[in-house]
């Protein structure tokens, strides 16, 4: 599918750009073990949070305006809307950290 609407390509890129943040974030904060990373990864996920729902009025909007598009507007809109249960799942793995014990000396 081609995206045509420039707020839909915005939305999307802005989408990848806060998965693959937040999948680097979590994966050095599992690595490294350091609060330091926790606590940068707490104020991504709330700055991610307002980004993201702004993103996401600002799409339904469009959907509601440009109702003709309701495939593209449909098909990114749950594309933003999959960043949710992605990031639930990741506060899930750092709060029981698996790794807790691999990596300690």
């Amino acid at each position: 599918m081609r995206i045509i609407q420039p707020i839909n390509k915005k939305a999307l890129a802005i989408a990848t750009i806060s998965f693959l943040l937040g999948t680097i974030l979590l994966l050095f904060y599992l690595i490294s073990q350091s609060s330091i990373v926790a606590d940068i990864g707490f104020f991504y996920v709330i700055i991610a949070t307002v980004l993201n729902s702004i993103t996401f009025i600002g799409l339904i909007t469009n959907a509601m305006i440009n109702y003709q598009y309701y495939r593209e507007n449909l098909t990114t809109i749950i594309l933003v809307i999959l960043n949710i249960p992605v990031t639930l799942g990741y506060i899930t793995i750092a709060i029981n950290n698996p790794l807790q014990n691999f990596f300690a000396s």
